[in-house]
């Protein structure tokens, strides 16, 4: 094999990876892969101030916006959508990519993990799944369904699946208590980190919560919980179309989605829309993944010039397949 693929990820949870045979990386010579690989601190460092500095920006403006409702809003919407995109950080560092540093990896990838709600051991196992199964049915734990109505994909934009599972993650990491899904791609050696992190960050949640309602602030609802929950939907809308409506196989070169999106929302979201790229190659850092891009880009077999195509054709799609049910339907009756 001359690629990296994501078979370096197998056995996790007992699941071996003979069952979904992942295919593409081999159209990566050995030589520049290499090259692609090297890790250094400096351009993930860059990229976490870039970041942090619009963070700053975003609290800036909803600050100066407070008692103008009409401006205060769209200002949260755009600081919640900064603060969502924190996703991409976490996901880096989750891969080890992100810095050369495994300290750094690991401290972003907590902190980040933390603000966003979500428990970074935990995803790191889980995203692990999701590479060594990409969109096998059974065993992606972050597969997304094709839509099957209009309404069906609003609540995937909305989250009304993501929340709950999120809770969920979040009283069963406190409790123990895993599902079988979990099981398969949590070893039990892990078990007690995995608790432990958890535990902390509910009882971290807990303590804001009790010191904002003690002393009757809004700080933490207004600077955090209220953005973190506004720009959610942009996220949903970018997570689903890294894989839905391509190929539900184990080919990589059609089974991830690579979106040619603008400078701003490659710089926000750390390189992550050359999803395909990173599939093919997860050792390769955020960084060198426009120079993957050039390398494989002939041989990609989902492609799309943009968010806003891609669920342009997602949209399409669900209404075609609407009007061929009823029109069935109303063949049967």
């Amino acid at each position: 094999m001359q690629g990296d693929n994501s078979a370096s990820y197998a056995g996790i949870g007992g699941i071996g990876s003979k069952i979904w045979p992942l295919t593409g990386p081999e159209i990566i010579s050995r030589d520049k892969l290499k090259t692609l690989r090297t890790r250094t601190n400096r351009p993930g460092l860059i990229r976490l101030t870039v970041h942090l500095s619009a963070l700053a920006l975003g609290i800036l403006a909803v600050w100066l916006s407070a008692g103008m409702l009409w401006l205060q809003i769209p200002a949260m919407l755009a600081y919640g959508i900064v603060i969502v995109l924190l996703f991409a950080p976490l996901h880096e560092c989750s891969h080890g990519t992100a810095f050369h540093s495994r300290w750094i990896n690991h401290a972003v990838g907590f902190a980040v993990a933390a603000f966003t709600f979500r428990p970074f051991l935990y995803f790191k196992y889980r995203h692990a799944a999701h590479h060594t199964f990409t969109q096998h049915e059974d065993h992606d734990p972050d597969i997304v369904p094709f839509p099957a109505s209009m309404r069906d994909y609003f609540g995937q934009i909305l989250g009304l699946s993501f929340w709950p599972k999120l809770v969920g993650t979040l009283w069963r990491g406190s409790t123990g208590r895993f599902t079988e899904e979990e099981r398969e791609f949590l070893p039990e050696s892990v078990f007690k980190q995995v608790m432990l992190e958890i535990r902390l960050l509910v009882l971290a949640y807990i303590a804001i919560a009790a010191v904002s309602i003690y002393f009757g602030s809004t700080i933490a609802l207004v600077y955090w919980l209220l953005p973190r929950f506004m720009g959610e939907p942009v996220l949903r809308a970018i997570r689903m179309a890294e894989h839905t409506g391509a190929e539900e196989s184990p080919n990589l070169l059609a089974n991830t989605r690579t979106t040619l999106a603008n400078p701003v929302l490659r710089m926000l979201y750390w390189n992550m829309p050359f999803h395909a790229e990173h599939h093919l190659a997860s050792s390769v850092p955020f960084h060198a993944l426009a120079r993957l891009h050039e390398e494989v880009s002939p041989h990609l077999e989902c492609v799309s010039k943009g968010y806003f195509q891609v669920h342009r054709e997602i949209i399409r799609e669900v209404l075609r397949n609407g009007r061929a049910g009823t029109m069935s339907a109303g063949q049967g009756a």
